[in-house]
């Protein structure tokens, strides 16, 4: 068995084995003030620091077992969904997991990837006893059952070491995005508290930023009740904006060509009024949430074709009056923590929250000039751009790695 790509200095067929042939078991006993951890899917190893702190005063659990650094840990009842990791440092866990002491020709470096697999993700599942996905478990000795072809430990260092200069090139990138991030929220914060201002072109300031209420600047328009299964991403005709995308899917600035807003499906597509479509400087507004955070949540539509796009269950158009709103400024203005706190201080309701259009028209905030609200626009939107261009290579990378992933084990 060889992989379909390799490094030209190794040569010959990889070993099939078997997951005892490269770990053992691990069941000694933790012992008082060690860290306790758990395994997450994605994120390996999580130090839980609350509990730390009460294990180090108190002898541990006598079931918690003893990790030490590089050991692999799984969950027995979620590894064929990723929650595995490597321990970081001499740890304890509970006795949920399976603790995995590699052996002498084992590189864990080289597992780290491995358990990212596809393949060996399926092995996981495959080898594991229950009825149903939720109540599926992976016990040691059945791990030890698990096929897996290996490599000789010189060549299971080399794969090890460069996907590992990807995984730090990825990581690089998202500390680029989150560096970005902060810094928008903080530029975000500054120019709304106005204690950072832009200036005309000749130096001199913007007139002052006017009160106002929020129902001075817009007007509504129809949107319509079509839920969830009424919509496809297969193509179609018009595409609607459905309240749960706006929490969790689609950026602040909405353009058409770049979201993936789905397809209204042809035996529910109703007749529209011709301004229930959606137009450039709209904002589209979440009614309802079960939580604060996502409550009156807002997208302003930047670019969209003409009678293309409609907005759907719990959702607001709010329309903007001619000449008052430069475009794209909206859609930061609906991220402000003032207009937010305002907001969540109206929304009623116990399990699912709601915002009524009379409350929303209620809501007060100070205004600058259109052109000052051009240059706030344009700066925010560079620097999404920014953001967006890094998330793109993120993804890039993603996809690459998980195309070598298969490529270069067997």
């Amino acid at each position: 068995m060889t992989p379909e790509l390799r490094f030209p200095e190794f040569d010959g067929a990889w070993q099939a084995k078997h997951g005892d042939d490269a770990f053992k078991n691990r069941r000694q006993r933790a012992k008082e003030g060690l860290p306790l951890y758990s395994v997450t899917i994605d994120q390996g190893m999580v130090r839980r620091d609350s509990l730390e702190r009460e294990f180090a005063s108190n002898a541990p659990d006598e079931a918690n077992l003893r990790v030490f650094k590089d050991d692999h840990v799984y969950n027995m009842m979620r590894m064929w969904q990723g929650a595995v990791g490597r321990a970081p440092e001499e740890c304890m866990v509970s006795p949920a997991y399976v603790v995995l002491e590699p052996k002498p020709d084992t590189v864990p470096a080289f597992f780290d990837h491995w358990f990212k697999r596809k393949r060996s993700l399926y092995l996981l599942w495959a080898y594991s006893y229950g009825l149903t996905n939720d109540r599926l478990r992976l016990y040691a000795r059945d791990f030890g059952r698990v096929p897996m072809a290996l490599p000789k430990a010189d060549e299971q260092r080399k794969i090890a070491d460069f996907l590992g200069t990807l995984d730090e090139r990825i990581k690089l990138l998202q500390r680029q995005r989150e560096a970005l991030s902060k810094y928008k929220t903080g530029m975000v914060q500054r120019l709304f508290d106005h204690s950072l201002r832009f200036t005309r072109e000749d130096g001199t300031p913007f007139p002052d930023w006017i009160d106002c209420e929020l129902g001075s600047l817009f007007d509504w328009a129809p949107t319509n009740n079509l839920s969830r299964d009424m919509l496809t991403d297969e193509a179609g005709t018009i595409q609607n904006i459905h309240y749960g995308d706006i929490h969790g899917r689609f950026a602040a600035r909405f353009r058409q060509s770049v979201e993936a807003a789905p397809y209204i499906k042809p035996d529910a597509l109703p007749v529209f009024r011709d301004d229930a479509f959606c137009k450039p400087g709209d904002v589209i507004i979440a009614d309802a949430s079960e939580d604060y955070a996502d409550i009156g949540k807002a997208i302003e539509i930047i670019e969209v074709t003409p009678k293309s796009l409609v907005a759907g269950l719990h959702t607001y158009i709010a329309r903007p009056r001619a000449g008052v709103l430069a475009l794209g400024f909206s859609g930061y203005l609906f991220q402000t923590w003032a207009l937010r706190r305002q907001i969540m201080r109206n929304a009623q309701g116990i399990s699912v929250l709601g915002i009524s259009k009379p409350n929303l028209f209620k809501l007060k905030l100070r205004l600058p000039h259109a052109d000052e609200q051009r240059k706030i626009a344009d700066f925010l939107g560079a620097l999404d751009d920014q953001i967006e261009a890094v998330s793109r290579k993120i993804a890039y990378m993603q996809v690459f790695k998980k195309g070598l992933l298969q490529q270069m084990f067997v």
